[in-house]
């Protein structure tokens, strides 16, 4: 291979490679911008963290003491956030 030829490839090469870090870029600012809610989401459980442990911590403890009671508000619970999700499915608020 020339000197020429090989420069020709170098400098071919060189431009692929700066356009796919373009790309690159492009796409990382659509998947932070597609993701931006979930990781808002994390934040805030993440920010919890410390009472979500002392909250289910207690809810264990009285747990062991109602188990009724306990499975009585988990069905409740689940029932008003089924609820909620239907609600915001049909009206789709957000």
């Amino acid at each position: 291979m020339s000197q020429s030829a090989r420069q020709r490839e170098k400098t071919r090469l060189m431009e692929m490679i700066i356009q796919q870090r373009l790309d690159l870029s492009a796409s990382r600012k659509e998947w932070l911008r597609a993701t931006a809610s979930i990781d808002r989401g994390w934040l805030k459980i993440v920010d919890m963290k410390k009472y979500l442990i002392v909250g289910s911590s207690l809810l264990a403890v009285y747990g062991v003491r109602h188990p009724s009671k306990v499975v009585r508000w988990a069905r409740r619970a689940v029932g008003i956030w089924g609820t909620v999700k239907l609600f915001r499915r049909t009206f789709n608020v957000r």
